[in-house]
């Protein structure tokens, strides 16, 4: 029996090295793989497990939140004001002003009653506009920090604790902005379920992208326990249950987007051009899908589409 069990020790295959696997050209320490399988549907590599935490609400009374996942959105600008005008006028916005270090304005924007996301004063130098900032929830705040250096990121601000939870903000591969939370600071607040539709990531490589932001907010993990990640009709599609929270798209420039609701898209872009902003791509699509990609008057590009 001795023998028997030392022979099947002998035959059996070596532990993979870590980082074998990678798709070719892909290069970056520290990122486990991601192949594709036969539904093209992104997935942790056999063996590689990811270290995203169990899908936990990321604050109180807000059923359903995941780990990885979008928790909230904001505007750092040079012209808070200026901003809010520009998004009352164009998008129907409110805006609540909100208590924060004193000579800096921070506003919080509303439709129709539901947070969109937070205005607040540029305090940074990212040496790239910063402009809208997603933020994803994750457990450890410090450690994801950590992971980010390790991978050559630019942290920006933080880590730090606020009012409303930990967080920091970071630049990812080709600068692209984001940050990270402990918590959403509003339960309500849902990507894909209500005036925020949305987020895009326009990058030159997407596979290099979805690896990088796969194994820093553990996308791919444990089904129903993190976003899952598909590749479909040419771009990457991050969901959160049944809701399409972001995609990952190809594009010469790098850089997060918003995409908001509106209840007409022409008028939107109408309106975006007649307050200071411009108009990127015109309204395009059927009526249900309708969409445009707009600016606001500090070039700060978003999506609109009909809902």
């Amino acid at each position: 029996m001795r023998n028997e069990r030392e022979q099947q020790r002998r035959e059996a295959p070596a532990p993979r090295a870590r980082g074998q696997g990678r798709p070719a050209g892909r290069s970056g320490t520290g990122v486990r793989p991601l192949r594709r399988t036969g539904g093209l549907r992104l997935v942790p590599a056999p063996g590689e497990r990811r270290p995203a935490a169990p899908g936990t609400n990321l604050s109180a009374g807000a059923p359903g939140a995941t780990w990885g996942a979008p928790c909230w959105l904001s505007l750092a600008s040079g012209d808070v004001l200026a901003a809010s005008a520009f998004y009352a006028r164009v998008l129907g916005w409110c805006h609540v002003p909100l208590l924060g270090p004193q000579g800096r304005t921070r506003l919080l924007a509303l439709r129709e009653g539901a947070p969109v996301g937070t205005l607040s004063q540029a305090t940074c130098d990212l040496g790239v506009s910063a402009g809208w900032i997603p933020y994803f929830g994750v457990r450890d705040v410090d450690g994801t920090v950590d992971r980010l250096r390790e991978r050559g990121a630019t942290l920006a601000v933080g880590p730090l604790t606020t009012g409303t939870g930990r967080l920091a903000v970071a630049a990812g591969p080709q600068e692209a902005v984001f940050g990270l939370r402990r918590q959403a600071p509003d339960p309500r607040w849902r990507a894909g379920a209500g005036p925020v539709a949305g987020f895009e990531l326009r990058t030159p490589d997407i596979f290099a992208a979805a690896c990088f932001y796969g194994d820093l907010l553990g996308w791919a993990g444990t089904p129903g326990d993190s976003c899952e990640v598909e590749y479909t009709h040419g771009r990457i599609e991050v969901r959160e249950g049944l809701r399409t929270v972001a995609t990952l798209t190809d594009a010469p420039t790098s850089g997060w987007r918003p995409c908001f609701r509106v209840a007409d898209v022409e008028v939107a872009a109408v309106a975006a051009a007649g307050w200071g902003g411009r108009i990127v791509s015109p309204p395009d699509g059927p009526p249900e899908r309708r969409e445009a990609v707009l600016a606001d008057a500090e070039g700060n590009p978003f999506t609109v589409i009909a809902g």
